[in-house]
């Protein structure tokens, strides 16, 4: 008989090793994390450099139904009042700047953006407010917008005193320009008065001289000195009339006639002058306008390869009086002009234009050239009868 063996599965103990009994420990006796507190959005509004609202709108009915503590360093108010009445704020609002605010809001319902920027009469004085919302139609006729005011004071003070700088230096150039045409004025009458004077009576003691001692092998050499005279007073009438032409002091479309004269017989060409300025221009005016019709016949002569220039002097629709130079030369392209550096004669154009708050426009002649256009402001004129 065989015998069996029966018997229990013997079961194995496993002996823990301290490594892991530590970690057990250091499990169970691990505090559990702490939940982070939540954060409360009013909190984060408070921290923003404006103030935030929620404007309920129907019609002509407005009601804030929120407004940041921000407020009352905005508005001088606090945001009870806002809440309480919102007639406190449009009550604040600069008559001349409370159509737009209302025009604004209204528009805003169908596009859904309302910007707007104003002044309000504070508790602290005048500010400039800049406001900048979200709206949405909430019902047939109410509509509510969310968004920030913003104190844009500083902003304005520093843009207001840019401009009063630009102002003044404006200003400023304009006087030295005027002082600047005044010193031509005085070289151009002291070259035709003074110089001339001085050649004349040469002119005239060279031909004394010519008759008392003028022996024939000495012709050549009056006839030469004689020449030279009359070249320096050629150059001295030249300089004069490039420094201020006397023509001026008949007007400014006399000038401009003038001007196209002696382009025509300098550089053969047909220059047409237009006048259509029906009142008095001053003559510091007059002149800026006369010295850009000047450089822009020059810019012409020099690299247009033109044959005929037009010189329109006219007003626009703004009231600015204009000086306009175009030809049927060569042109030029757009994209090389931009690239290039200024022309000199460019450059003064568009300074020109700059001191006496006036615009300067260059683009494409219809006659296939270049036109030139400076408008300047005229104040003070009177209309001729």
């Amino acid at each position: 008989m065989k015998v069996g063996c029966t018997g229990a599965t013997p079961t194995a103990h496993h002996k823990m090793t301290p490594s892991k009994q530590n970690h057990a420990e250091d499990s169970s006796a691990r505090v559990a994390p702490r939940p982070i507190a939540a954060v409360d959005p009013r909190d984060l509004i408070e921290q923003l450099p404006g103030f935030v609202f929620r404007l309920r709108h129907e019609g002509a009915q407005l009601h804030f139904d929120f407004a940041s503590a921000s407020c009352e360093a905005v508005l001088g108010l606090p945001a009870g009042a806002l809440l309480a009445s919102a007639k406190s704020v449009l009550d604040l609002i600069d008559a001349r700047d409370l159509p737009a605010f209302h025009a604004g809001l209204q528009a805003s319902v169908g596009s859904g953006q309302w910007n707007w920027e104003g002044r309000m009469h504070t508790p602290h004085g005048l500010k400039w407010v800049n406001l900048r919302a979200r709206t949405r139609a909430t019902g047939a006729l109410a509509a509510e917008s969310v968004g920030i005011m913003l104190n844009v004071t500083q902003s304005h003070l520093r843009e207001s005193q840019l401009l009063d700088q630009s102002t003044d230096l404006r200003q400023t150039a304009s006087h030295l320009e005027s002082v600047r045409e005044a010193e031509r004025a005085r070289m151009a009458r002291d070259l035709h008065d003074d110089l001339g004077q001085v050649l004349t009576a040469l002119q005239m003691d060279m031909a004394l001289l010519r008759r008392r001692f003028g022996a024939p092998e000495s012709a050549v050499l009056f006839d030469n000195v004689d020449k030279l005279i009359r070249a320096a007073a050629d150059a001295g009438r030249r300089v004069a009339a490039e420094l201020r032409p006397s023509v001026l002091d008949l007007g400014l479309e006399a000038a401009l006639r003038w001007m196209a004269e002696q382009y025509a017989k300098r550089y053969d060409l047909r220059v047409i002058t237009q006048m259509k300025v029906s009142r008095e221009v001053d003559d510091l005016i007059a002149t800026e306008l006369f010295r850009v019709a000047q450089e822009g016949l020059t810019n012409v002569a020099r690299h247009a390869k033109a044959r005929k220039a037009w010189v329109r002097c006219f007003e626009a629709d703004d009231g600015r009086v204009c000086i306009s130079v175009e030809d049927d030369g060569v042109g030029y392209s757009p994209a090389t002009v931009a690239g290039a550096p200024p022309s000199r004669g460019l450059r003064g154009m568009r300074e020109r234009a700059a001191v006496f708050d006036g615009n300067f426009q260059l683009d494409q002649s219809p006659h296939g050239g270049v036109r030139v256009r400076v408008c300047l402001p005229v104040a003070g004129e009177t209309a001729r009868g």
